[in-house]
């Protein structure tokens, strides 16, 4: 277990009370768990202000669980269409935003359960074994 110096502790918790605690770990490369930077914090009365989502999820427990990927996966979608009313896009930002708004909905089926791409490789192992047999069955033919 790494020991740090008092500097080191207050110097990171006031660093994350400015920039944040995965921010901090980033830039100084410790400690190497969020909740120590978090007890460091607490040591120095540092106070983390946290986004909204953030202290949403938390309260279950959670970090971004499934509602709050699918309103984020909305939000892309919604802000795409509003983008997609400009008169001034080029066809490269067309594509760009066609490309965000599929990729929005790719994810929201995929949390539903319901992917709308199949990229799975097909089980041919019946197919390959019913083709040994065959070649089993005309080999035995043969040689009798």
């Amino acid at each position: 277990m790494a020991k740090y110096t008092y500097d080191e502790r207050k110097k990171a918790a006031e660093m994350a009370g400015d920039i944040g605690i995965a921010a901090t770990m980033r830039e100084c490369q410790y400690p190497k768990s969020w909740a120590t930077l978090r007890d460091w914090c607490n040591e120095f009365g540092v106070e983390i202000v946290l986004d909204e989502l953030k202290s949403k999820a938390a309260q279950y427990n959670s970090f971004y669980e499934e509602t709050e990927l699918r309103i984020v996966q909305q939000e892309i979608i919604a802000r795409s269409r509003d983008l997609m009313e400009s008169p001034t896009l080029t066809p490269a930002e067309i594509d760009k935003l066609a490309a965000a708004i599929k990729k929005a909905t790719d994810s929201i089926q995929m949390l539903r359960g319901k992917a709308t791409s199949r990229t799975a490789v097909e089980d041919t192992t019946d197919a390959d074994a019913l083709k040994l047999f065959d070649q089993y069955r005309a080999d035995a033919d043969g040689t009798r």
